[in-house]
């Protein structure tokens, strides 16, 4: 392992108390909102992606991939991304030029809990982003410039995360918003994330979520029948 590989590393064990590894499927769920966007000039859907709480103490602490757990996102037609955010998380989305710039609300990018800057939310702060180099697309390299595929399966990988300090580490309204996707196509792929129930990291969960066609898949939770199709609650979430 070179020395960015360690350094890199480093950094998201030391801020993050990574445990690279799923835990078993059930305790938290993700869903998906869909919506026409704000903008006049904005092609085709935003999705919101959240992880939900199951108590107001939880803590999200990152999201994440790796060569074990792939982070992944496909969007074959692109994502949208507005010249007046050029970061890859919500920094840049400012609520004074909404109003006059109302397509800047319908950017894509990575979040913790946060739809614009840190600074307009007490406590908050806006996410850290470590990656490996090799990576590509990096993720900010996907959510500046209107990616098409994303695939985090490296033995560094990458994480968007926060401290757990953080105001926006706590659920608002039950909830995450972990990344808004906006594109004129599909959406799939799978979130890995790293969660502190009751704000304890001793505790911490990693989970992983599948999704295709803008909707949450589910484990089969009956039989499969002759065909493998599974004949008791599946999918969609």
């Amino acid at each position: 392992m070179n020395l960015f590989n360690k350094s890199l590393k480093a950094a998201v064990l030391g801020c993050c108390a990574f445990l690279f590894g799923l835990q078993s499927w059930g305790q938290y769920s993700m869903s998906i909102d869909a919506s026409d966007p704000a903008g006049p000039d904005t092609p085709g859907t935003v999705y919101r992606l959240y992880i939900e709480a199951n108590d107001p103490t939880d803590k999200l602490s990152a999201v994440f991939g790796n060569d074990q757990d792939h982070l992944k996102f496909s969007t074959p037609e692109g994502i949208y991304n507005n010249a007046f955010n050029s970061s890859w998380n919500a920094s840049g989305i400012n609520p004074a030029l909404l109003p006059v710039f109302p397509d800047l609300a319908d950017d894509s990018y990575a979040t913790i809990g946060l739809d614009g800057p840190a600074a307009n939310v007490p406590g908050a702060e806006d996410p850290s982003l470590v990656q490996d180099a090799a990576l590509s697309p990096s993720v900010s390299g996907y959510f500046q410039a209107g990616g098409t595929e994303l695939n985090v399966n490296t033995l560094t990988g990458a994480s968007w995360y926060v401290l757990n300090t953080a105001s926006n580490a706590l659920p608002t309204d039950g909830r995450w918003l972990v990344a808004q996707i906006t594109t004129a196509g599909d959406l799939s792929g799978t979130l890995n994330a790293q969660i502190f129930p009751m704000g304890v990291g001793a505790d911490q969960i990693q989970q992983s979520w599948d999704f295709a066609g803008g909707e949450v898949i589910v484990p089969c939770d009956g039989e499969l029948d002759e065909c493998g199709v599974c004949d008791g609650p599946g999918i969609p979430e």
